[in-house]
Order: C-alpha cells, then structure tokens, then sequence
C-alpha cells in the first residue's frame, strides 16, 4: 500500500464546525464525493483531493454517500430521508428529489444500478434495500442477529457478484459475511478487527473495513478470510471507498483535532 495524498481536515471559510468527512464515493470520472456532516455540505475533490466547485449546503445533517451513475448521488440525512442529487461536469451539485423511509438510515451503498442497501439505527432490522422509487424491502433470507443498532454502532457495504451483504459491528468488535442468496452467515472476529465501522468492496471482489481502534484498514475476503492489514496514519479511520478500477482507496478519520483525508494506491 502506497500513500499518494494526504490533507489535514482544517475548519476554512464558512465552516461553522471543524469539518468531518463522514461518507466517501468515487464517481465513475475518478472525481471525489464526500459529504461533511459538522458542517451541512457536500463536496468535490480531484484526484490531489483539492475541492473543486461550491459545495452544495443541505438543511439537515448528512451521513453517508454513494454514487449512483456518472451524474447522481444517494445520500443518508438525519429526519429519515435520503437526498437524490445531481452532479454536472462542472461540479455543480444540486437537489433532485428527497425519498422518506420508514426507519432511519446511515450507511447507504449500491446493490444494483437501481437499488441501494443502507444501514440503519433504533430499528429491528439492521439493513434495508431501497429503490430509486423509494420502495423498501428487506433481506427474507437473511438471519440478522436479534440487535438493535443505536447511531454510529453498525455499517454496511454490498458485494454484488458475490450476493454478499457486509455488516459491521463495532461495539461487538466483528464483522458479519452475509450470504444473501443461500442465508448463510459468518462472523469475523480477529485481534486487529477492533472497533469496526466503515467498509467498502475491495478490488477482486474482497472487502476493505476500517478498524478503528487499531488505526488500520483489514483487508478480507467474502469468506471471511483475511489477507493483510494496513496501517494508516491517521486515528480512528472512519469511512473509505474505493475506485472503480482498483487502482486506489480514500480513507478519513474522526478524532476531534486531528482529521485527515488519504489516498493510497493498493499493488
């Protein structure tokens, strides 16, 4: 793992609060999204993680990102409601319609060009697919543990060709494999797992999370198995994502103070 880019998350211009980087995506051009929860935005950066246009300012608190197609974004908010935006060329973002849900949400990712999968918090099930259209469903075939996750205690991500739903817990200190089609599930547990929260699909189909107690980001396969562990320089990585191409992740911390924002090149 090669690090390319490293900022400091400064508090600048406008910003209320000191910023924090709470959702990441790549769009499919290799521009950065990123949504800053203290301060109500959501953001642009090229690939030296320079901002690029005005960042678009919501009215209520957003969590998560994902991108949806070369020019949509989905993004979590606080109020059970997730944000449709549009992005142009020119890094112009704006508001294209909002969808309520019946519960709240926090992590959000893609499942197919037209579902998403989010976690959520004080609700019975951990994880739920929503469509573009705003209709809700749940995994039938899934056993989720009898848990109710409070605010910022689970995550989620989505391996599509693996049919592979991706649950962290980080009070628990595991991460749960999925296996969305068969029903079967697998619990992870290891000492450099500790504290895990953010997770993204990895190249070749594997899975990168971040442990946050360790300052590291482990590198698993679907099954469960774990190929290596990374350690960044940062405290508390928190959330990551990573290109299309595999070519290189985007990770960000949340210790008051100290925030950064790194690109590293994976071989």
């Amino acid at each position: 793992m090669e690090l390319l880019v490293s900022v400091d998350i400064k508090q600048t211009g406008d910003d209320l609060h000191e910023p924090f980087l709470s959702g990441l995506d790549f769009l499919p051009d290799g521009r950065l999204v990123a949504v800053d929860n203290n301060n109500l935005k959501c953001i642009m950066m090229n690939d030296r993680l320079q901002l690029l246009g005005t960042p678009y300012k919501f009215n209520i608190y957003p969590y998560d990102v994902v991108c949806l197609s070369q020019c949509e974004l989905a993004v979590t908010t606080l109020s059970k409601k997730v944000c449709l935006l549009s992005v142009s060329s020119d890094n112009v973002i704006s508001l294209t319609r909002q969808i309520n849900t019946s519960t709240c949400v926090f992590s959000i990712c893609c499942m197919t060009p037209t579902t998403m999968v989010v976690s959520t918090y004080d609700a019975p099930r951990p994880v739920r697919m929503i469509t573009h259209g705003g209709v809700e469903s749940d995994f039938d075939r899934v056993l989720f543990n009898k848990k109710t996750y409070k605010f910022e205690e689970s995550k989620c991500t989505f391996v599509p060709s693996k049919n592979t739903l991706v649950l962290t817990d980080r009070d628990a200190h595991t991460v749960y494999m999925l296996d969305t089609v068969k029903g079967t599930s697998r619990a992870v547990t290891h000492d450099n797992i500790q504290e895990p929260i953010g997770a993204c699909v990895g190249p070749g189909d594997s899975v990168l999370v971040c442990s946050m107690a360790k300052n590291s980001i482990v590198h698993l396969t679907v099954d469960g198995d774990i190929l290596c562990t990374y350690h960044v320089d940062m405290r508390s990585p928190y959330t990551l994502c990573m290109k299309n191409d595999g070519s290189r992740f985007v990770v960000s911390g949340c210790k008051n103070g100290m925030k950064k924002l790194m690109m590293y090149k994976l071989s």
